[in-house]
């Protein structure tokens, strides 16, 4: 009976921790684009086509420096377009970012997974005005997080997770320079937020795809 209790727990770590174990790397990549088009028409007969397009780009690493656990690091790139036109409407913006997270990974059946972590963060974006009358901004954002969700590791090279909820705190600094209406202006603001949501599959799903070697 004892050798059987012992075959039984040792297919059950086959199932379930193959795919975490100590020293495996996990890369990943995402993808997100959105791209917007409206027209107004006017009583006078003029129409107006308004026109937007984002792209953002996230690479992540991540290594299991324990068995169910894993450190990481995600960079990102995007940029944002609003109806710009040079010199006459519209903006244009560029955002980088970067965050260091760590992960505990706790068994629920077979290959899924529940998960939870935390990560400190880094980001920055540019926002260029088409208008001669509009501010150019910066802003800079160091945040803290917390997350949790849930990952299926379908396979010894690739696994798929969501994130389900997440509390986050963020201090930004925001600067604008540029002519506006009133003529020249300069401006330089501080603030803080606190944000708890669900997201993934609950509210906004997403997910991560891992390449694991």
């Amino acid at each position: 009976m004892k050798k059987k209790l012992l075959t039984a727990v040792a297919v059950l770590a086959s199932l379930c921790g193959y795919a975490q174990t100590k020293g495996t790397n996990a890369l990943g990549f995402g993808i997100y684009s959105q791209t917007s088009k409206s027209e107004y028409r006017s009583e006078t007969g003029t129409t107006e086509i308004n026109e937007s397009k984002t792209n953002n780009f996230t690479l992540s690493y991540g290594l299991f420096i324990n068995d169910n656990s894993k450190l990481g690091l995600d960079v990102s790139f995007g940029n944002q377009e609003y109806h710009y036109v040079a010199n006459a409407s519209g903006s244009k913006g560029k955002t980088y970012g970067a965050n260091v997270n760590y992960q505990q990974y706790y068994p629920i059946v077979k290959k899924l997974y529940a998960f939870a972590g935390g990560s400190l963060g880094y980001g920055y974006t540019k926002t260029d005005n088409g208008s001669p009358y509009s501010e150019d901004r910066r802003s800079d954002q160091y945040s803290a997080a917390v997350n949790g969700g849930v990952a299926w590791f379908f396979s010894k090279r690739f696994a798929i997770e969501s994130s389900l909820l997440s509390a986050s705190a963020a201090y930004s600094v925001d600067k604008q320079n540029g002519n506006n209406s009133e003529g020249l202006g300069s401006y330089k603001n501080k603030y803080t937020y606190f944000n708890m949501s669900s997201g993934g599959a609950f509210n906004n799903l997403g997910f991560k795809i891992y390449l694991l070697f």
